[in-house]
């Protein structure tokens, strides 16, 4: 018999024999037999109501605190989504948007607080910002090139995420790596980038949109846990912010 089970059948025994001796003594002083079965009787009609509501208030808590883990490890999980390639893909996305006004805003988040996050979130869900890339015919092949290597180069960290059955929980960022991976396989399938017309660069306009418009506000989201949780980590994205082109990595 382990310690632990030992432990556990000693101290039955202990408050088996603390009820004998107490309804004993009981019986002995008052003698009325009578009053303290009505009394067990009455108590142990509530015990299974007392089961009843703890069951349901635990599991509910224990749900609760489950989920809540369960969505902080989704959150740093976006910590190192960005890290890996969520940063560079908005850095290449949005140097090339013709339309930067759209975003011009987003300079400033350095001066944002909570309430800020929250009020630029509930405009972002759902919105379509203005994207188109405005890349020269001369030198789309390059700036397709260098997309599609980064894209493929993080390939098989993209699909490991997308295997994870919590992000199901998040679903504005499933949605962004769907849209990720579909826009990889576009380009992957483009074997000779020379051969692109106006016409189908402008439908991969369309397939990098959607993937701007989602990161966008995942960058957001990232931004408010950062600011959150790990206020010394927002500092360095702020110095990188790919949305202000003055801004320097080397702190002033």
């Amino acid at each position: 018999m382990s310690k632990r089970l030992s432990w556990k059948v000693k101290f039955s025994i202990v408050m088996v024999l603390l009820i004998i001796i107490i309804y004993g003594s009981n019986y002995l002083v008052l003698g009325d037999a009578e009053h303290i079965i009505s009394y067990i009787w009455t108590h142990l009609g509530f015990i299974p109501v007392d089961i009843l509501v703890v069951a349901f208030l635990l599991d509910e808590i224990i749900e609760k605190k489950e989920k809540e883990a369960m969505l902080e490890k989704l959150d740093m999980l976006m910590s190192t989504f960005f890290s890996e390639v969520g940063n560079e893909l908005i850095t290449q996305l949005s140097t090339a948007n013709k339309y930067k006004a759209s975003t011009e805003n987003l300079k400033s988040i350095k001066d944002w607080d909570e309430k800020d996050f929250d009020n630029k979130l509930d405009e972002l869900k759902g919105a379509s910002l203005d994207f188109q890339a405005d890349i020269p015919a001369e030198k789309r092949e390059e700036f397709l090139e260098t997309l599609g290597n980064l894209l493929a180069s993080k390939r098989e960290f993209i699909i490991n995420m997308i295997n994870n059955p919590n992000l199901l929980e998040k679903e504005e960022f499933t949605e962004l790596v769907n849209a990720i991976l579909h826009l990889d396989e576009e380009l992957e399938h483009r074997k000779d980038l020379t051969l692109v017309t106006d016409t189908d660069f402008g439908h991969l306009n369309g397939d990098m949109k959607r993937v701007y418009d989602k990161l966008v506000y995942e960058w957001v989201y990232y931004l408010k846990y950062l600011y959150k949780n790990y206020p010394y980590m927002i500092a360095l994205v702020v110095r990188t912010n790919p949305f202000d082109e003055d801004a320097d990595v080397y702190v002033k």
